[in-house]
């Protein structure tokens, strides 16, 4: 009995394990609601190019997912919903977007997107290369005012990319862009309403003076501290995480003004000092059900501090102390979507096997705009996961199961 127990134990105990999978009650069904959350995509990123987030590319039409690929280039770059610098991008700005599968000029048997910009008139794609108001020109000093598609690595988006930095004259030879441009944090480039950039208008007012900071902020922010009574400790209501939130982050996306504030574009802007003194939160699109309570100081119902899973994230706003993984992810698993509970209390995996894009095995955050962005970033160090599907493929640890 026991050379047999020995011979087959490998056997025995894969059964078992594979029965704590079928009768484990205690993990939750992966029911994440939108947004950010929200479920794969049908149509165009089911049937033929995007993925479960995105109609565009990548994937392309031939399955490739790199940018170098002209069918995927820097799509995802313009479609970011996530972006500090620049406004949002629509498929329909540089393509004719059929309304239907069979719509004139799509599927036309080329295997090409037709490029048709429809709010920059003179703009123009050679197959390779961009020209357009949107990228500037070398008449305001831009470096790169013709960028190649296929080049993401950055060199393509910087302030001089597009214009001078400052602008030649007769512009102004101050790097200062705030003084004039109050769309601008003082003292950096950081854009404190990003909606207000690539947008096709020139946002200028001189009235600003020393910009945002001469009520509120500092010279390397506008955004408190200190606050419009002069407090600069953050157990101020009106001073708070604002500092946490804003400028680089080793471990979370940039956040921008906006986020969490209609920002107004002109001092004299109606939404602007309207008497009370109290900033009006607002939350952007990624925490549509977020409410800010002002008696409590309480946020609630985001996304930013939830489990990943929806709006489920409560935090206080003027709390001190560093916020650590298990701040919003429990350690045990337990809550988080499909089998999470299981393979971290049954099988003690650490994030970065199925996340690894995003974490190390030291469990540090390595490319912090991938964290707390809307996307569950899944880039697993043995085999592959079909979002669509929902199942994870060629682990070495399983079959094909399902999420």
């Amino acid at each position: 009995m026991g050379q047999f127990t020995k011979r087959y134990a490998p056997f025995l105990f894969g059964i078992a394990g594979l029965m704590s999978c079928l009768v484990d009650g205690n993990d939750a069904p992966s029911t994440d609601p939108p947004p950010p959350n929200r479920e794969p995509l049908a149509g165009c990123a089911a049937a033929c190019h995007g993925n479960d987030v995105s109609n565009a590319p990548p994937k392309s039409l031939s399955g490739v997912t790199e940018t170098t690929a002209v069918g995927v280039g820097a799509h995802a770059t313009h479609l970011s919903k996530a972006s500090t610098w620049h406004a949002p991008i629509l498929c329909a700005d540089c393509h004719v977007v059929p309304s239907e599968v069979n719509s004139p000029g799509h599927m036309d048997g080329d295997g090409k997107a037709e490029v048709k910009f429809s709010i920059r008139a003179a703009s123009t794609w050679n197959g390779t290369t961009c020209a357009s108001e949107c990228h500037g020109s070398t008449a305001v000093g831009g470096s790169a005012p013709t960028p190649t598609w296929t080049k993401v690595d950055g060199t393509q988006v910087t302030c001089g990319s597009c214009h001078g930095k400052p602008p030649p004259a007769p512009h102004p030879d101050d790097q200062d862009c705030a003084k004039c441009h109050p769309t601008m944090e003082n003292g950096n480039t950081s854009f404190r309403d990003p909606l207000s950039h690539v947008n096709g208008v020139v946002d200028v007012d001189n009235s600003v003076g020393a910009g945002c900071s001469s009520c509120h902020g500092s010279a390397t922010s506008s955004a408190p501290p200190k606050d419009l009574a002069g407090n600069t400790a953050n157990t101020s209501p009106r001073v708070g995480a604002h500092a946490k939130h804003q400028g680089p982050s080793d471990w979370h996306r940039e956040i921008a003004c906006s986020s969490c504030h209609l920002v107004p574009i002109t001092d004299a802007e109606l939404r602007h000092r309207d008497g009370d003194n109290i900033a009006e939160v607002k939350f952007d699109t990624l925490n549509p059900a977020g409410v800010y309570t002002r008696t409590t100081l309480t946020c609630s119902n985001n996304y930013c501090h939830s489990n990943g899973r929806g709006n489920t994230g409560t935090v206080v706003w003027n709390v001190p102390g560093a916020k650590e993984c298990t701040s919003c992810h429990p350690t045990s698993g337990t809550g988080m979507s499909g089998r999470h509970r299981l393979h971290i209390q049954g099988e003690d995996m650490t994030c970065n096997e199925c996340h690894g894009a995003v974490i190390n095995a030291q469990q540090k955050i390595i490319d912090a705009k991938l964290h707390i962005n809307g996307v569950h970033e899944i880039k697993m160090a043995n085999g592959t996961f079909d979002a669509t599907a929902r199942t994870c493929a060629n682990t070495g640890c399983h079959g094909t199961e399902r999420w």
